[in-house]
């Protein structure tokens, strides 16, 4: 599909083609973009990136005057397709990330828009080519194992899974030891009020847009994603979002575990959005549930273990695994397949008749990173094929450096303090 360079720099971006070298742009993501932006705003958006940048600084980029420029971005930031702040009265503008992200966001926006009487017709469409650009990439991905291996991505987790507490606290017999960021009371306390709830879950919205349904029929409204830290402030203030209290969060964890939601989040100390996924909507629960090995790709800091003696194979545990990992075989007992067990801990909550399942810690596990900067420049090193001894050094000062001048992305809780 034949498309401006403008928007071919934009899926450029958003595939992060300078480190993937030779993954291929689907001609669905050039058919998603230009239904997002007109070839003007193209022009504007194909200038941004990651970090921000002042309103004066894209007008130069472009050659075109402050003001016009500012009138172009500042509608794309209201209906949520970059994200614009304003910094002692100078507005900035970024891109945001695509998934998780902007997506998310359409999906919120949608529901608050349409509850007001909006026809949904823009994200119906927006939802009809996401979904064909996501199968498109991942079918391809799927077809091309190459690929994953010139970049070791099956060595490199890109996201991870949060457990349920319940599980690591049903597990202390297995001497494991948690980290700080392996339990959500503890995030909790590091988020102090910057807790918020989405109100909307965009998984179930982007099926309902697509006219099908979450197979899931006993997921409440109330059980949806959580940011926290600066994104949480600003999806509160463009209300799409509802502040919560430390207590409240806990308790939606509990009965998300309860359900058999997984907690999936970007590999940070302190996590932006904690997503909360069903089998059944979440794109990438579907898509880790359709590899062999998906704990290479996301995965929590311990695993599920069947004590065999007290196993009576009722198979709930099977049932309850939203990645087919466990089997009941000929002897009635529950067997862990550990390349697709992604230490959710749902088994650990079903099995409370039984309880014959419970926790050990991953032999082989890197614990997060402590914010954003850091995660993505481990990982080029990563996919590089390199971990120099001055990797360390050298992501904190980038992070230093770059928490000045870019108030957002950056962390989670910690975020609210930068540019005070």
């Amino acid at each position: 599909m034949k498309a401006s360079r403008a928007y071919r720099t934009i899926a450029e971006k958003y595939l992060h083609t300078k480190t993937f070298k030779d993954v291929v742009i689907p001609d669905s993501l050039i058919e998603l973009l230009t239904f997002m932006y007109t070839e003007e705003e193209a022009e504007m958006v194909a200038t941004l990136g990651l970090a921000m940048k002042s309103v004066k600084t894209i007008a130069k980029s472009v050659n075109r005057p402050v003001e016009e420029v500012n009138g172009i971005l500042a509608p794309l930031a209201e209906r949520m397709l970059i994200i614009g702040l304003t910094k002692r009265k100078v507005p900035l503008y970024g891109l945001l990330n695509f998934y998780p992200g902007l997506y998310e966001a359409q999906m919120v926006l949608s529901e608050s828009k349409m509850r007001e009487g909006d026809d949904g017709a823009f994200f119906k469409e927006f939802a009809r080519l996401f979904k064909d650009f996501w199968e498109e990439l991942f079918a391809w991905l799927k077809t091309n194992p190459g690929f994953a291996d010139r970049y070791q991505i099956l060595g490199t987790p890109l996201g991870r899974v949060i457990s349920v507490e319940e599980a690591i606290d049903a597990s202390p017999g297995l001497g494991i030891l948690s980290y700080k960021t392996d339990k959500f009371s503890e995030m909790a306390d590091r988020a102090k009020k910057s807790i918020c709830q989405i109100d909307v879950c965009t998984c179930r919205q982007e099926m309902h847009l697509l006219d099908e349904e979450c197979s899931r029929v006993d997921k409440p409204t109330s059980v949806t994603c959580t940011l926290t830290g600066t994104v949480a402030e600003a999806a509160i203030k463009a209300g799409a979002a509802t502040r919560i209290s430390k207590e409240q969060f806990i308790e939606s964890r509990v009965q998300a575990g309860e359900l058999g939601l997984v907690a999936m989040t970007d590999d940070t100390v302190d996590p932006l959005l904690i997503c909360t996924c069903c089998d059944c909507c979440c794109s990438i629960m579907r898509v880790l549930k359709d590899f062999n090995n998906p704990n290479t790709w996301a995965q929590s800091h311990f695993e599920a273990v069947i004590d065999r003696g007290t196993c009576k194979g009722c198979r709930t545990c099977a049932k309850a695994c939203p990645m087919d990992a466990i089997k009941v075989g000929r002897d009635k007992k529950a067997a862990v397949d550990y390349a697709r067990c992604i230490g959710c801990g749902v088994c650990v909550v079903k099995c409370d008749k039984q309880r014959a399942i419970s926790f050990k810690t991953r032999k082989i596990h890197k614990p997060p990173v402590d914010n954003l900067v850091e995660f993505w420049v481990r990982r080029y090193f990563q996919l590089k094929g390199r971990e120099e001894q001055f990797l360390p050094k050298l992501t904190l000062g980038a992070t230093r450096a770059l928490s000045r001048i870019n108030p957002i992305h950056i962390t989670g809780p910690r975020a609210r303090r930068i540019g005070k």
